[in-house]
């Protein structure tokens, strides 16, 4: 039987379509992003339908790999892209036995890449993608690499609270292990030492200081007592307490190492003292500590003596338990050490102590933040307190001429919504003047004469959240001028939340921080 040409054609052009329509079929079901990069690093098409949803975009049309990726990276992880990239299209393709005996072959630096997108709304999210490259060798073609995107962010999340219970079961384990060693009176005497030094850095860290001797005093004092923390949790093997001992030392070792001190040196340490509470914080959640052990019959015999008459101090005996479950405590409570609480009340007194400020601080809710927003919202509590601090709480003496009391108030509460969570900050001080933020914004090159004339003041008073802002004098001993707010924004948008700001002149400012709410699986709370 003869097939004719037209025939032949025609069953062609039909196995073509079939293979053209169960490739759409994958490309539209796939939720992986797929599609194919020449050898001249563009975009070929067609591409999978979630590539769209992947990197907040429609048209890949003439796209390199390193401007697909730009908007939604780092300038450092950028760099790594445009290096392997450059490496994949100038070597041989690879098969299984040669990656299997060349170990930096199989090696792919975009396997978890952090991202940042941009949300229709303007608010921002991360996430983490893997890229993995496979090339595609056809005889007599140029050679092209089938590229797959896959988003990995919710493993990447589940093996960080993996390695958080594993840290601390770990902890567990180190505190049982201590005490069947060095005993339970000894374990207790640790315990009470470690407390009063964590007091004792806190008081010396709230002394005010003026003079080089004086900061050089803080931090050696500071040291010291560091020191013992670290020398102590190393006896009994604690390794987590230990590691950020260590860490601390080492941001107060480098600060030593400095020919001249600002009290603005000091504010970076208070996000380590905050992790070295923490970890304090949980060795303690896992010890109960009981009454000193007597014999009940020598309760009335007096203090037990030597026989040169010199008192024998008992040193008490301490029982190890788990933790109990810790009901939430109402709204308004004291902060106890080590909490974000009293991290930020020491901040705040702190901050204030240096710009001769008298400032209170009242925070609720903090117990209740979700264990994925903690490190973000410390970040932006430090950061608005610095400011309001530094630039809206007034003086003393010109509060008292505007009739408003010497000291200064900050609110920070934390609370739920039934779709959200809110943070809310706000101060009484000198408030945001928009000309003000206009002519210091014109000033610093943030925004030209012309813009700023054409801005409403509510549009006026957000470019504090610019890059560059401030409205301090230029200081060689303060090379984060201007990054304060602008830092404030990153934060939230990278949280994937949204920052509102409100301010009436003379009286008070406000902000408004929204962020999405978390799966019920994910609501850990401190």
């Amino acid at each position: 039987m003869f097939i004719t040409v037209k025939r032949h054609e025609r069953e062609k052009q039909e196995l073509i379509g079939a293979g053209n329509r169960l490739t759409d079929a994958i490309l539209k079901s796939t939720d992986q992003g797929l599609f194919l990069l020449d050898a001249k690093d563009k975009v070929v098409p067609p591409v999978s339908q979630s590539l769209a949803g992947l990197f907040r975009r429609q048209d890949f049309t003439n796209l390199t790999f390193e401007k697909l990726l730009a908007p939604i990276v780092t300038a450092k992880t950028l760099t790594v892209v445009r290096n392997h990239i450059a490496q994949l299209l100038a070597g041989a393709p690879r098969d299984d036995a040669a990656a299997a005996h060349d170990p930096a072959a199989a090696t792919n630096p975009l396997g978890d890449i952090d991202v940042r997108l941009t949300n229709p709304d303007g608010s921002f999210e991360t996430a983490h993608y893997s890229f993995e490259f496979d090339a595609i060798v056809i005889p007599h073609e140029p050679r092209v690499w089938l590229v797959r995107v896959t988003d990995i962010t919710a493993r990447v999340q589940a093996t960080r609270e993996l390695e958080d219970l594993r840290s601390q079961v770990q902890t567990q384990g180190e505190i049982l292990r201590g005490v069947l060693q060095m005993g339970g009176a000894r374990f207790g005497g640790f315990m009470q030492k470690t407390d009063s030094s964590m007091k004792i850095i806190a008081t010396v860290l709230k002394k005010p200081a003026r003079e080089a001797d004086a900061f050089r005093g803080k931090l050696q004092e500071t040291l010291d007592e560091v020191d013992r923390i670290r020398r102590e949790a190393a006896a009994f093997k604690l390794t987590a307490l230990e590691g950020a001992a260590r860490v601390f030392e080492d941001a107060l070792q480098d600060l030593r190492m400095r020919s001249a001190l600002s009290g603005s040196d000091f504010l970076p340490l208070a996000v380590k003292l905050d992790q070295l509470y923490g970890q304090f914080e949980l060795v303690k959640s896992l010890t109960t500590a009981a009454a000193p052990v007597r014999d009940p019959d020598a309760a009335s015999q007096g203090p037990l003596m030597t026989n040169n008459g010199t008192q024998i101090i008992e040193a008490p005996k301490f029982t190890f338990a788990a933790a109990e479950p810790k009901a939430v405590p109402g709204a308004h409570r004291s902060a106890p050490a080590g909490s974000l609480d009293s991290t930020l009340q020491a901040l705040t007194a702190h901050v204030a102590q240096e710009h001769d400020k008298q400032v209170n601080l009242e925070s609720c809710g903090l117990q209740l933040i979700p264990m994925r927003y903690q490190a973000a919202i410390k970040n932006v509590a430090i950061q608005l307190i610095r400011n309001a601090v530094m630039h809206g709480i007034e003086p003393p003496a010109a509060r008292e001429a505007a009739g408003k009391l010497a000291s200064g108030t900050l609110r920070l509460e934390f609370r739920l919504r039934e779709d959200n969570y809110e943070l809310l900050f706000e101060d009484d001080g000198c408030g945001i003047v928009p000309d003000q933020v206009r002519a210091t914004a014109i000033a610093r090159g943030v925004i030209t004469s012309e813009a700023a004339a054409r801005m409403r003041d509510r549009e006026a008073i957000k470019l504090i959240f610019k890059s560059r802002f401030t409205t301090l004098a230029s200081s060689s001993s303060d090379t984060t001028h201007g990054t304060g707010m602008s830092m404030v924004r990153r934060y939230i948008h990278e949280a994937g939340g949204k920052i509102a700001l409100a301010s009436l002149p003379g009286h008070e400012t406000r902000f408004k921080i929204t962020l999405p709410a978390v799966p019920a699986a994910d609501v850990r709370v401190a």
